[in-house]
């Protein structure tokens, strides 16, 4: 069984299969993944992502604000639990930190109290986490400890780091992507 654990089925180019999303995920399916998490990375284009893989039991979905996000709706923890309260929404994330552009010491305050709020959502809801962290790994792994993420651990994806974050990680109970920033 294949199972792509990390899609943003709400981004694909339809273009190959006529614009239609129904046999994009037939040609998904005949080529064996039978499972797919498509993951939310900010709540405006949350309501159409959800519409859009509500037909296929196959997909579940994440809800979740990605940390470059700049603009938009900001996450609260009434507003993802709320969201979180959907049987098909199977984690909290995309979330986490990303240095890797230089973020300014205001930029790194916003995507810390993020994470905060998303990890905080993940406790209450009892649902795994789904990180994207780059250049950020000694605040990422502080804040996976400070706010109690191993009750519910998750994946680090669009994982760079070294073998002792991931190390760290993985006594967190985390497991690690190798996305294809990596290969």
């Amino acid at each position: 069984m294949f199972v792509d654990s990390h899609c943003h089925l709400d981004r694909v180019d339809l273009t190959p299969y006529g614009k239609d999303f129904a046999a994009f995920i037939e040609a998904t399916t005949a080529a064996g993944i039978e499972q797919m998490l498509c993951v939310g990375i900010d709540l405006e284009a949350y309501p159409a992502m959800r519409g859009l893989v509500d037909p296929f039991a196959q997909i579940q979905v994440s809800v979740g604000v990605h940390p470059n996000e700049a603009s938009g709706e900001e996450p609260t923890l009434e507003r993802l639990l709320a969201l979180a309260e959907d049987a098909r929404v199977r984690a909290i994330g995309e979330t986490g930190l990303d240095y890797a552009r230089g973020a300014e010491p205001q930029e790194m305050e916003r995507q810390q109290r993020r994470f905060r709020t998303h990890i905080a959502a993940a406790r209450a809801c009892g649902k795994p986490l789904v990180i994207h962290t780059r250049a950020a790994r000694a605040d990422t792994l502080r804040l996976l400890e400070e706010e109690g993420a191993d009750a519910v651990g998750g994946v680090m994806h669009c994982f760079t780091e070294d073998w002792d974050t991931a190390r760290a990680a993985l006594d967190l109970g985390f497991m690690i992507s190798f996305s294809g920033i990596l290969t």
